[in-house]
């Protein structure tokens, strides 16, 4: 990953926990495929959805850290959303209120899988993406291969028990 891009990230990390606090949202944030991807960073955004793709998965992408927070505190809650069989998540890119939507909706929707990573993390980041019941926490040091093989694996364990 290019040293811009990080720094780009980190900023973009710092900003998104206090830039949008007690802002109402504008638009509704709509969930298509069976795996939502959360990433904001546009190279590994792209680099995922095309191994995803290959992997013969429908991706629905969220790349605003404002409309996961939204996403995943409201819509998909809803009874008329469409429930991913896998959530893939930048856990950097969400901040404390996204985690914590994510920490509720992992509670009450225990069959859907979710893979947490995050190239940088903090001790506190790593502390709260552990607080996620359930969730699949890569290390820092994963690399592509180690998300594939865990995506294929959590979405298969997943049609296997009829979600």
């Amino acid at each position: 990953m290019e040293s811009n891009a990080v720094l780009t990230q980190q900023r973009e990390s710092l900003r998104m926990g206090a830039a949008f606090r007690g802002e109402p949202r504008r638009r509704t944030v709509v969930f298509q495929g069976q795996v939502l991807l959360i990433e904001n960073l546009r190279e590994r955004r792209q680099l995922l959805c095309d191994m995803l793709a290959q992997e013969h998965f429908e991706v629905g992408v969220v790349e605003d850290a404002r409309d996961a927070v939204q996403l995943l505190s409201e819509s998909l809650f809803s009874e008329q959303a469409k429930m991913p069989e896998l959530i893939i998540c930048n856990a950097r890119m969400l901040g404390d209120v996204g985690l914590a939507a994510l920490e509720r909706l992992c509670a009450s929707n225990p069959d859907v899988p979710v893979i947490l990573y995050s190239a940088f993390t903090s001790p506190k980041l790593r502390e709260r993406m552990a607080r996620i019941g359930g969730a699949w926490v890569l290390e820092p040091s994963s690399d592509l291969e180690d998300l594939r093989s865990a995506a294929v694996s959590l979405a298969a364990a997943s049609r296997q028990t009829g979600f």
